[in-house]
């Protein structure tokens, strides 16, 4: 998660070469104005959500001022367009913003367009801090619709009011929702889904759904926290049992741990409704609604047992032995990098071990493959590959010692950053055009790749146990007598990721103290053994 400490210079403010420049520009920009941000990058955030839309917030209202703003202004708008629908009382689900600041400390943009103040938060605190950081980046942020520069002497006094009323705004509306929910409640009118035991209910008129007991599931509610309130089932084999006996949950799914703690973390069985549950402004409210009283009781048996059970030197019920998939740790998605889990699928009777991973932005497909499929495709193309001969040690000492050192161009890096910080300041000054300013930007970055590193110093410690450990590697992976926790071990102390692409394996990625004879070993096989044949 992203933090910035109040009064710490967060990390991405210490760029080598420039911080004595950006903090000359961020003071500076208290006296900017609109032209003399012509030519400069600009980068577009777009914040929503569903209570704001009422206020002429839209996405697309947002996007077409900046992109107005951009036009009339002359800036060179990029097509990132930072787009999240949240609450902007904190950045901690803000994915898009803590992007924006990350993008914003890779120096990616000069200027960030913002609709409105509202729309970079509505919590005054927060936004100070976030626009500190960003001034002392030297990125500008304007919000076009009140043409305000963030951080002007100018626009002071405007920002800070703006931000006060955003915040307020919040605030108010947070309470109205609170009140009216409770209103609603108190008139015994349904609020989102009914529990697991209860059903809607919508009167003829079709307004004011309540909610009622239903028939159908209110024995599925009792058996289970009768069955839990004994103390003989954890949350695994209590949905076990319940599923064995063709249960489901009020949405009609299997029951799951998760299920079976909503229910019992749920206050509603206990004649209590519960708003901003966890927070700071947390309310409760009881005898909004009727439970009857066996369902009362069986429930707070069940807290007596969640109690007893985590109290020092208490067991939990024993649950099912848990199935140890070799592979996880290091087997990851090929296209977005996310690490794929085990998981069985299937009845009882046929179970099916899988793999898979569920990053729902992640296209790849399929997102998961049969464990024992992908295990044997390991031992068969990834284990049985790695083969040393009597000269792999020659070779591979010969090879790092051929490296040499590497040479220290920091002092160069160092110019050509203070080089681009001037170009930065000749351009908003005007000395120069854009056309030139692309021109030697572009000649400046080339540079700075030019001279940096491709690609660390290999560090190789102990080459002897590493590749008496890869010799022995395949026997042990397939030995009857290695546990599948022991593999799991095996796969983790060589390798730090093992790529999955469309089902197959299509890469590994070896720990540092492995990677050398892994080299070795493509190479005799694809290089010097095609040589050799020939």
């Amino acid at each position: 998660m992203y933090h910035v400490h109040p009064g710490v210079i967060c990390h991405r403010t210490k760029m080598p070469g420039l911080a004595r420049e950006m903090m000359v520009m961020a003071y500076r920009d208290r006296q900017l104005t609109f032209d003399d941000l012509r030519g400069l990058r600009a980068e577009g955030y777009i914040r929503d959500s569903t209570l704001d839309q009422k206020d002429g917030f839209g996405p697309a209202i947002q996007r077409g001022n900046e992109e107005r703003f951009a036009e009339t202004y002359g800036l060179v708008l990029g097509s990132r367009w930072y787009t999240e629908f949240s609450s902007g009382r904190s950045i901690e689900k803000r994915l898009e913003f803590q992007r924006l600041l990350e993008d914003a400390g890779m120096d990616l943009f000069d200027v960030q367009l913002v609709d409105h103040t509202s729309r970079f938060g509505r919590n005054q605190a927060e936004c100070i801090r976030y626009k500190e950081e960003l001034r002392l980046l030297g990125k500008t942020v304007v919000f076009v619709s009140q043409s305000i520069i963030s951080g002007s002497d100018r626009d002071f006094l405007a920002e800070r009011i703006n931000e006060t009323l955003d915040e307020q705004y919040s605030r108010n509306l947070s309470r109205y929702v609170s009140a009216g929910l409770y209103e609603k409640a108190a008139l015994g009118h349904a609020i989102g889904r009914a529990p697991l035991g209860y059903r809607q209910e919508k009167p003829t008129s079709g307004r004011g759904a309540r909610i009622v007991p239903d028939e159908r599931t209110m024995p599925v509610l009792t058996e289970l926290l009768r069955e839990y309130a004994l103390g003989r089932y954890s949350f695994r084999t209590l949905a076990l049992e319940l599923n064995g006996k063709g249960h489901r949950t009020a949405s009609g799914k299997p029951f799951t741990e998760s299920s079976i703690s909503t229910v019992l973390n749920n206050r509603f069985y206990d004649g209590k409704a519960v708003y901003h549950r966890g927070q700071p402004d947390e309310v409760i409210r009881a005898g909004l609604h009727h439970v009857p009283e066996e369902v009362k009781e069986l429930w707070q048996r069940c807290q007596d047992v969640r109690v007893e059970r985590s109290t020092p030197g208490r067991h939990s019920p024993p649950g099912r032995e848990q199935r140890v998939y070799p592979l996880t740790g290091v087997l990851v998605c090929d296209g977005c990098g996310q690490p794929f889990h085990g998981i069985t699928s299937g009845s009882r009777g046929r179970q099916s071990p899988r793999m898979t991973h569920s990053w729902h932005r992640c296209p790849m497909r399929p997102s998961s493959v049969g464990a024992a499929k992908v295990e044997q495709e390991f031992a068969d193309q990834v284990l049985a590959c790695v083969q040393l001969d009597g000269d792999w040690r020659q070779t591979v000492l010969k090879a790092l010692a051929n490296q040499g050192p590497r040479p220290d161009h920091s002092l160069d890096v160092k110019r050509i950053e203070s080089a681009l910080a001037n170009l930065r300041k000749q351009h908003l000054w005007g000395a120069i055009d854009d056309g030139t300013f692309k021109a030697e930007h572009q000649v400046l970055q080339r540079q700075v790749k030019s001279i940096q590193p491709s690609s660390p110093q290999l560090m190789m410690p102990n080459l002897d146990r590493a590749s008496r450990l890869l010799q022995d590697l395949p026997a042990l992976w397939n030995h009857p007598g290695v546990t599948p926790a022991q593999q799991r071990g095996l796969a983790r102390e060589v390798f730090q990721e093992v790529c999955l692409r469309e089902g197959r394996l299509v890469a590994v990625r070896p720990r540092p103290r492995y990677a050398p004879l892994f080299a070795y070993a493509l190479w005799r096989q694809h290089v010097a053994g095609g040589a050799r044949s020939s």
